[in-house]
């Protein structure tokens, strides 16, 4: 099955839509429809596949953008231009406690669609009836949440690339403070959060790949007994597959392949840990003679 992906005016999301044999290459306009109606979107790629799934359909093409097409779509904007300022002026009047991220008049001007925020739940009534006298149409307010909006608006992330909810197709995936910890990654709110101040989707990447890579591995703050010895688990390097250790103010550092572990309990030979303090001890030596 051929699918090609397209992002739509206003939105930043990635449909994935059956191609039905339109001619679609990356960056045409084409006139695609979905469960929200008929759009112009720009093409990112077509691929074929061999299987599919029906969830991750989302519609189909219809035909190539004509410059008709590509003209109506600016005329759409002036509209849409003008629906925003309306609702956020009437809806400031009425006081209705919600904040209007972004509006989309259909294709065929069926209908216009209003995007807002808000925490709690807001009787718009009369505000539709409103809009609908100026705007001659049918009304749609669609409560969105902050990712949503995120991905909606766009923007770059602390790490200098755009928003990755704005390449993402479907729905968003499950993020949680584990993934986090599987990596351990610093547990600020600040540094692991978007600028939508949920987590970052990108802690879902890496974290399975982790979490194999973490499988023998101490957890920090843990401690390890040894020849009656305590070790604290100061450190753990996933990448560099080694833990750093503390034994009264002496740091040491043991690669996974040194580490046993039975019934939830580590353990270390303690010739691996002689052969580490001996060969630190020898370093400090030379280190003593060039001085």
């Amino acid at each position: 099955m051929e699918i090609t992906s397209v992002t739509f005016r206003k939105n930043n999301a990635v449909y994935i839509l059956r191609t039905n044999d339109v001619p679609a290459t990356a960056g045409s306009r084409v006139i695609a429809e979905t469960e929200h109606g008929v759009d112009i979107g720009t093409v990112l790629r077509t691929v074929t596949k061999d299987s599919v799934e029906d969830k991750e359909i989302k519609g189909k093409l219809l035909r190539a953008a004509t410059d008709e097409d590509i003209a109506k779509a600016a005329e759409l904007d002036e509209i849409e231009k003008k629906a925003f300022i309306a609702c956020r002026d009437k809806h400031k009047e009425k006081k209705l406690e919600m904040k209007l991220v972004n509006v989309k008049s259909l294709f065929d001007r069926s209908k216009i669609i209003f995007y807002f925020v808000a925490e709690n739940r807001i009787d718009f009534r009369e505000l539709v009836r409103d809009l609908a006298a100026v705007f001659r149409t049918r009304i749609e307010m669609r409560q969105i949440g902050v990712r949503d909006e995120a991905r909606m608006l766009g923007g770059f992330g602390s790490c200098g690339r755009h928003l990755c909810c704005g390449h993402m197709s479907g729905e968003f995936a499950p993020v949680s403070i584990k993934m986090a910890k599987e990596q351990n990654l610093n547990l600020n709110s600040l540094k692991i959060s978007g600028i939508c101040g949920r987590l970052l989707c990108c802690l879902s990447y890496e974290c399975e790949t982790y979490a194999e890579l973490n499988v023998g591995l101490p957890e920090p703050g843990a401690d390890i007994t040894i020849s009656g010895k305590s070790f604290h688990v100061q450190a753990v390097d996933t990448l560099r597959q080694s833990i750093r250790l503390n034994h009264m103010g002496h740091i040491i550092e043991v690669k996974k392949e040194d580490l046993t572990c039975e019934n939830n309990r580590y353990s270390i030979a303690p010739e691996v840990i002689e052969r580490i303090l001996h060969q630190d001890d020898h370093e400090h030596d030379h280190d003593d003679e060039g001085l």
